[in-house]
């Protein structure tokens, strides 16, 4: 195996370092979060070097938020910078994180709810 880096992965990796400064950096919303000491990322897991950026493996409890309002989505974003808008077929919701244990996904929701959101635990397989 060679140890050089060919023009493409050299763009690989320059491409991953930039995703991997943006990530650590850029804030979606001009709010302050109110819920944390520092915004947090509950939807973001890097394997490797593949960041996977949305429902993570392994990870069956959920805390969402039971709506797809944008403003609700910016105010969630100023805490957890990689909270999402998705739906089921129940109909559309912000998943806020994706946790392995139920005990550390009620701590979020309840967060959330002294907050005023309408957060619920959700378990996927």
């Amino acid at each position: 195996m060679s140890s050089k880096l060919s023009p493409h992965n050299f763009l690989g990796v320059g491409l991953a370092a930039g995703i991997i400064a943006w990530m650590s950096t850029a804030v979606p919303s001009q709010a302050a979060c109110e819920f944390f000491s520092l915004p947090q990322r509950f939807n973001t897991q890097v394997a490797e070097d593949v960041i996977v950026i949305g429902h993570q493996p392994g990870k069956s409890y959920r805390v969402v938020v039971l709506t797809e309002d944008p403003n609700t989505l910016t105010e969630i974003r100023a805490c957890v910078l990689d909270a999402f808008v998705t739906r089921s077929r129940f109909g559309p919701y912000i998943q806020v994180g994706s946790f392995s244990r139920r005990s550390d996904a009620e701590v979020i929701r309840r967060i959330l709810n002294r907050s005023g959101y309408r957060a619920r635990v959700t378990y996927h397989r």
